[in-house]
């Protein structure tokens, strides 16, 4: 990323390294204080899945700081898979957190009024969101790199 600003030689192609180092430089701050949030707020129950966001976080951090140094296949690749696993940890932690509000109010989530009580519930469900966004805005940048 770095090095492909300082070598673009139109204003477009800086305009856009810009952009994708922008927009990775978000995904990676993303990474980091998603991380820091899970750990501080200790947002882990006695099952093991509790624990993967921060897990997502813990790889995705590095991964996109590397994509800052190297943008070849055996960074990208990985780092594309890597920002598609923390988009469907991010629908998945959504899901479950609408689904454990929908058991504690003792609703159902496939009525109207059900899903809204469910979705004020306690468990903050466009928090579990925030990973499918950081992964979804590096993922683009990822797939807009030319080898």
């Amino acid at each position: 990323m770095i090095e492909a600003l300082i070598k673009a030689k139109t204003e477009e192609e800086r305009l856009l390294e810009f952009l994708r180092a922008t927009f990775l430089l978000i995904a990676m701050v993303g990474f980091a204080f998603y991380g820091m949030e899970h750990w501080v707020l200790d947002h882990w129950t006695e099952a093991w899945q509790s624990r993967l966001p921060f897990y997502v976080s813990l790889v995705g951090f590095p991964l996109t700081l590397l994509m800052f140094f190297h943008r070849g296949k055996w960074v990208r690749y990985p780092f594309l898979l890597w920002m598609l696993v923390s988009v469907v940890t991010g629908v998945a932690g959504a899901y479950f957190h609408l689904l454990w509000n929908a058991q504690d109010a003792e609703v159902s989530l496939w009525s109207l009024k059900g899903f809204l009580e469910a979705f004020e519930g306690s468990r903050p469900v466009l928090a579990a969101l925030a990973h499918t966004h950081v992964g979804a805005v590096a993922f683009v940048v990822g797939i807009t790199i030319r080898d």
